[in-house]
């Protein structure tokens, strides 16, 4: 059975053009750039977000910008408490370049799952190691020590959703 939220999640990487810019119907009007500000301001404001009439909230990837991790690792928040109204996970993309080891690091405070979208690496967790390719998903529990590393000929790229939100401040270092 197809987890639902990872389905929505990979979506969100490759959007449907059809839903990717709305044309107006009858005469409806698109949302406008002050609109989307106007919302984004409510959705800061109210802990609940807009009433369940009010406009629906989307991160958009191409906006979300790139960084590189204290861990090697290069990612994007696709929605997490600081982009979004989420407030109690978060979903990144990452990539780690072709050769490229994540160093080796254990959270006190949260789960990840790490679901691999492209490319193939070396997994370890507590000091085994398993091939790792599209498709895959690896749960990763509290203070499980974990790294990656990718094959050296490509890049490999994953999604990284992380209960409760990733915070640098969790990233404890063994190696």
């Amino acid at each position: 059975m197809m987890n639902t939220g990872l389905l929505l999640a990979c979506l969100a990487l490759s959007p449907i053009p059809a839903l990717a810019d709305p044309q107006p119907a009858n005469g409806a009007l698109t949302p406008s750039t002050a609109l989307e500000a106007k919302v984004s301001a409510e959705f800061k404001s109210k802990p609940g977000g807009p009433s369940a009439s009010g406009p629906i909230e989307v991160v958009r990837l191409s906006e979300q910008p790139w960084y590189t991790a204290p861990d090697h690792a290069v990612a994007r928040q696709l929605f997490a408490p600081a982009n979004s109204r989420c407030t109690s996970m978060s979903l990144a993309e990452i990539v780690i370049p072709a050769g490229v080891a994540v160093r080796e690091h254990f959270h006190k405070q949260r789960e990840e799952i790490y679901h691999i979208v492209s490319g193939k690496g070396l997994m370890t967790l507590d000091g085994r190691t398993v091939e790792v390719g599209p498709g895959d998903t690896v749960v990763v529990r509290i203070g499980e020590r974990h790294k990656i590393l990718a094959h050296k000929d490509a890049d490999l790229e994953m999604l990284v959703a992380s209960v409760p939100a990733w915070a640098e401040s969790d990233l404890n270092f063994t190696e």
